[in-house]
This record gives structure tokens, C-alpha cells and sequence, in this order.
């Protein structure tokens, strides 16, 4: 059996000043890639899911699951994230959706990629993430 990687993230807004970047132009491609990959887990693509994951998410994953992410990442029955979920970004950070859908990115050079997935918020201005990276 494997168990979930939980990961403890202060909200974004914490990390920055606490000023959300409302209604920038990157919340678009933030949110897309939010609900790309929520997509891709309902839909059991792991492939299209594994490639929207950050390198170090993916290979954590991997790693405590002991087996290949497109298989790995079915085990955690991660929430959907909704199409209208708030969109919180802060530079190369963001966070999408609000309790138990949030997920937090970071963006790369070729674009934004899920950092940490199935996150819910706990004591302490805190979030748990059943899929995370280092």
C-alpha cells in the first residue's frame, strides 16, 4: 500500500507581501494548466498528468510510491479543480482553487507546472498536499 506524500505550504499570500496579483494576464495559464491536469487524473491520462508535474514533484512521487508516476498518481485521488477556481499568483508562484482542490504551481521556463496537488488547508495558515515535491 502506498501512502499519500503530504506536504505543509504556507499560502501564497503569506509568502509575497500578502498582495494577490488580481486579474493579471497570467492567471489564464495558471488556472489552464490547473484544470489541464485535474483533467488528465479524472481521465486516467497519466502521461499528459506526469508531464504537467514539476521535476521534483514527479520524481518525489515516484520515489515514495515505488513505481512509474503514470501509475503513481492514481493511487492519490486527488479533487477536481473547477474551471472557476480562484486564482492567486505571485511572480514565478501560484495557487488555484481554495479548500480542498487547491493547487499550487510554479512557473518554468517553458511554462507553469503543478508543484503540489490535493492540498487542503490545516492549523496555522497551512496546507497538506497529497502530491508535493521537495
Amino acid at each position: 500500500m502506498v501512502l499519500p506524500s503530504r506536504i505543509r505550504l504556507l499560502p501564497l499570500g503569506l509568502l509575497v507581501l500578502g498582495v494577490p496579483a488580481c486579474g493579471s494576464t497570467q492567471d489564464q495559464p495558471v488556472r489552464d494548466v490547473a484544470v489541464q491536469f485535474s483533467a488528465a487524473v479524472a481521465q486516467h491520462e497519466g502521461r499528459v498528468a506526469c508531464d504537467l508535474l514539476a521535476p521534483d514533484t514527479r520524481e518525489e512521487l515516484e520515489q515514495s510510491a515505488q513505481k512509474p508516476c503514470a501509475e503513481a498518481l492514481f493511487d492519490e485521488d486527488l479533487p477536481s479543480v473547477r474551471e472557476s477556481a480562484p486564482v492567486r499568483a505571485f511572480g514565478t508562484m501560484a495557487q488555484v482553487g481554495d479548500g480542498s482542490e487547491t493547487v499550487f504551481l510554479t512557473r518554468f521556463p517553458d511554462g507553469w507546472r503543478v508543484m503540489a496537488a490535493g492540498c487542503t488547508p490545516g492549523p496555522v495558515e497551512r496546507y497538506d498536499c497529497q502530491v508535493k515535491g521537495g
